[in-house]
């Protein structure tokens, strides 16, 4: 695993499609289509492709915020690594079956992307770096006046030169303004769009603590530092959670709930089980997959806790224990017996949507750091099950 296979940082949401049909055509016997996970608002389908024939399963999967495009770089990565790697591939294929969700937010995924690839598609390695280092500083002055309170124009929006007729698909294209026009923002922050297409935010519409979610939207009123010009109690570009638990217009929530489900309900028919899920995030290098004690059994809390130290252990990614847990995979930690549910913030390096790329050298390294704390973690959790 101490390779990169992937030379293309960013990736357009064609250029995704295009690789994964290459795979699907020149690796046939390791790289499969699983299932149609659903098809969202706007008709992007959101699909599952799977490697391994092994008893215990195994649900990785990225692109649950548009503008962390880390994470499908990463997904996409792990799976050619497991490809190419051929003494991987045969020890790994037999015990496991793995199930990749590269974009689990197309909507999002286009939205973004398009934008940064207005900016950076034609630029140098060096030319890359410099570029997202003015980005990454930008984007941490703004943070640092919000700190103090202030609501100023945002340096970060002019870092990038974003437009809505970057965006490929004109009914999106359609939402995106409506949703502009609501918030009273301009195109500025669509390289930073975090939301689906209609301005849903698949984290924040979590079946855990919805309510409680709610709430807690109503009294923030905006995002957090340099977001704090963003509304959040209607649709936008980031952190709103919808009217209930599997808005209509969060196809992409019940496409993964009913996926989820469907893997997890194998150990009632057979000796078949799901042992471990990996939803990765783009930010902080951090690990979150601490229960809420309200819910959650003895076991589940050592899975989980075994899950966590093992990550850290070859990362040195910090597991947070944070206050309120009102997210997605809140409720796959203590609604799923016997599984190890964690969510990855991938880089250590702020500044979605290309803070990373600042210093690609160490990015990669943090990438191949990561996709072996995977391969340990999962075997980890397999071997105390």
């Amino acid at each position: 695993m101490d390779k990169i296979y992937l030379k293309e940082f960013v990736l357009s949401y064609n250029k995704v499609q295009n690789l994964i049909c290459y795979l699907e055509n020149n690796y046939s016997e390791k790289f499969k289509f699983d299932k149609v996970v659903c098809n969202t608002s706007f008709n992007c389908q959101v699909n599952s492709y799977k490697i391994g024939t092994g008893r215990k399963h195994i649900i990785i999967f990225g692109g649950t915020h548009g503008c962390e495009i880390i994470t499908v770089y990463f997904v996409l990565e792990f799976i050619l690594s497991l490809l190419n790697n051929q003494e991987l591939y045969n020890e790994y294929s037999k015990k496991y079956t793995f199930h990749f969700i590269p974009i689990l937010n197309p909507e999002g995924y286009i939205i973004s992307t398009s934008n940064v690839l207005a900016n950076i598609s034609k630029l140098t390695t060096e030319e890359l770096e410099k570029f997202a280092t003015n980005y990454l500083q930008c984007y941490e002055q703004d943070d640092y006046l919000a700190l103090q309170g202030k609501v100023l124009d945002k340096r970060y929006k002019k870092a990038i030169k974003s437009s809505i007729d970057n965006i490929p698909n004109t009914n999106i294209q359609k939402s995106v303004k409506n949703i502009l026009k609501s918030c009273k923002l301009d195109e500025s922050v669509l390289p930073i769009w975090s939301a689906n297409g209609l301005g849903l935010d698949l984290n924040s519409n979590s079946i855990h603590k919805f309510k409680e979610m709610k709430k807690l939207r109503k009294l923030q009123k905006v995002g957090k530092l340099r977001y704090n010009d963003i509304p959040v109690t209607k649709p936008s570009p980031l952190s709103y959670p919808g009217n209930r638990t599997f808005d209509k217009r969060v196809p992409e929530n019940v496409g993964l709930y009913k996926y989820i489900k469907t893997i997890y309900s194998l150990k009632d028919i057979s000796d078949e089980k799901l042992t471990s899920i990996f939803s990765y995030h783009s930010t902080g290098g951090e690990i979150y997959g601490f229960c809420d004690l309200a819910y959650a059994n003895k076991k589940q809390i050592e899975i989980q806790s075994a899950g966590m130290l093992e990550y850290e252990k070859y990362t040195g990614y910090k597991p947070i224990n944070e206050k309120l847990k009102y997210g997605v995979m809140d409720f796959y930690r203590v609604a799923l017996d016997n599984v190890c549910s964690l969510t990855i913030e991938l880089s250590k390096v702020n500044a979605n949507p290309i803070g990373y790329l600042s210093n690609i050298d160490n990015f990669t390294k943090e990438i191949i750091v990561n996709k072996n704390a995977l391969i340990k973690t999962i075997d980890k959790v397999s071997n105390i099950l």
